[in-house]
């Protein structure tokens, strides 16, 4: 099985990358080299989602993006957040999607926010 695993580790990467692997004797040294060399070191990988909190958090609209520009960039930073292990509520993404849109946007936000519930809505219709 490990073998098996490994030999399809090694087919799947690229020829510049194999070298990083070629060595490795199971499957799961095979996935750590590559997981460390991409992803980083357990160190690295928490640094690297402190900075994506704080960029969520820091996350605002800017005057004259739109709201399919500005879900994207937002979608973004989330989905790299969730690929370094961060734990974020699809509500937590909503409330902060919706407090963070411009003041044009804010008549459309109080229709949102008393008219659904925001626990049981998602960003795909939401945007």
């Amino acid at each position: 099985k490990d073998a098996d695993a490994l030999a399809k580790i090694h087919l799947a990467v690229s020829d510049s990358i194999f070298p990083r692997i070629m060595n490795s004797t199971s499957a799961k040294e095979a996935w750590d080299t590559l997981q460390d060399d991409f992803k980083g070191t357990v160190k690295i990988r928490a640094i690297k989602l402190q900075t994506l909190r704080r960029d969520f958090e820091n996350l605002r609209m800017t005057e004259g993006e739109t709201i399919k520009d500005f879900s994207s960039r937002a979608i973004e930073v989330v989905n790299q957040m969730k690929s370094y292990g961060g734990n974020i509520t699809n509500q937590r993404v909503i409330e902060k999607f919706l407090i963070s849109l411009t003041e044009k946007f804010d008549s459309v936000v109080n229709i949102i926010e008393e008219t659904r519930n925001l626990s049981e809505l998602s960003v795909t219709e939401l945007v």
